[in-house]
């Protein structure tokens, strides 16, 4: 079997249409950059071309966010998994309970949450004994360099974690 020969002219078009393409996605690159020049007023951020502002907008110090913590019996507490508070990715999840906080539902979502760990089979959530809905306030670069530690805590509830009470004799 012979090799298929290209038609006259085919690879000058081949090599253009290539050109054309890679110089399409320089563009759709380089574009957005205009926006950088502009007054912060004027810049305007769209689909599908971005300046990207996320990675070029100034942060503030520090970040805010409702979860949850679990407290054992010792008074010891622990961060507890998105799963207790909803349905959903870590985001999806965040977002449903800064709403429900801001509407007066952290009551609810305390109790729903504490329902929920008394059924957890993980071994680090046996030992909960409360469920606290809290927002901790953290300063970024100490989080990120190991500091665990928030520099606020707001408790918005709490509810105790429903056990099954064992009878006299410590046996059912």
């Amino acid at each position: 079997m012979t090799p298929r020969t290209p038609p006259p002219g085919g690879e000058r078009l081949q090599k253009a249409l290539t050109l054309m393409a890679a110089a399409g996605l320089v563009t759709a690159v380089l574009v957005p950059l205009r926006q950088s020049w502009r007054p912060p007023a004027e810049r305007r951020d769209g689909f599908p071309l971005s300046y990207y502002p996320m990675f070029s907008a100034r942060r503030r110090r520090t970040g805010t966010v409702v979860h949850l913590l679990g407290v054992d019996a010792g008074g010891e507490s622990r961060v507890l998994h998105h799963r207790h508070a909803g349905t959903g990715g870590m985001n999806q999840v965040r977002r449903q309970m800064n709403r429900r906080v801001a509407r007066g539902g952290a009551a609810e979502l305390a109790a729903e949450a504490a329902r929920s760990v008394a059924t957890s089979s993980r071994p680090t959530e046996r030992g909960v004994v409360e469920v606290q809905v809290v927002s901790s306030t953290h300063r970024y670069d100490d989080f990120f360099a190991g500091d665990p530690g928030p520099l606020r805590r707001t408790v918005h509830a709490t509810a105790t974690v429903p056990r099954p009470t064992l009878p006299a004799g410590g046996r059912r």
